[in-house]
């Protein structure tokens, strides 16, 4: 299935949760922001909202510097 992240278009094999992806992905959870099709997803609800067919998902991290 495909569904759109940062503005791109990505297959993935099977239906997954939000936190399984950015698992999947070697995301930073403590430093990321997901939107999903428009609205900011809490990190509570990573791990019960599956992802979809034509979802549009954001993913921002935060990094620290100077």
């Amino acid at each position: 299935m495909q569904i759109t992240v940062n503005g791109e278009a990505q297959e993935i094999l099977s239906e997954c949760t939000v936190f399984q992806f950015l698992e999947n992905k070697a995301v930073t959870l403590k430093a990321a922001v997901v939107e999903l099709n428009g609205k900011i997803l809490t990190q509570e609800h990573w791990q019960s909202t599956f992802l979809h067919a034509d979802d549009r998902l954001e993913i921002l991290i935060f990094m620290g510097g100077g």
